[in-house]
């Protein structure tokens, strides 16, 4: 009975150890109207650092539009001149999951993505 107890015990504190406290932000994607074609999730992606905080971690982003999903890590300034920022995110797609280094800059009432690397 003993034995019970403290396994009980030490895997409730592993729990409470592997327990995130902070929150994770949740960005929306950009609105698709019915019958639209669908979004890119590099658009997806570029709006969603675009309208982000510089310095902010951990911001989930989802594409309805192909399924793919994911976590941007960080948001960096990347050009002061010109407002581009810098950006890590991964992505969860039917293809696997991947990691994305990249670029994003301003451009008119949107933000498209300048470069990623893998």
């Amino acid at each position: 009975m003993k034995r019970i107890v403290v396994i009980a015990c030490t895997c409730m504190a592993f729990l409470a150890a592997c327990s995130r406290t902070e929150p994770l932000e949740v960005s929306a994607a950009p609105s698709v109207s019915p019958g639209a074609a669908p979004v890119s999730d590099q658009a997806v992606i570029a709006e969603v650092v675009g309208r982000g905080t510089v310095g902010t971690k951990a911001l989930a982003w989802a594409n309805p539009s192909t399924g793919s999903a994911g976590v941007i890590e960080q948001i960096d300034t990347h050009d002061r001149v010109n407002g581009c920022r810098g950006f890590v995110t991964s992505r969860q797609s039917l293809e696997g999951t991947a990691r994305f280094d990249g670029v994003v800059c301003p451009s008119g009432n949107s933000w498209k993505l300048a470069a990623t690397t893998h």
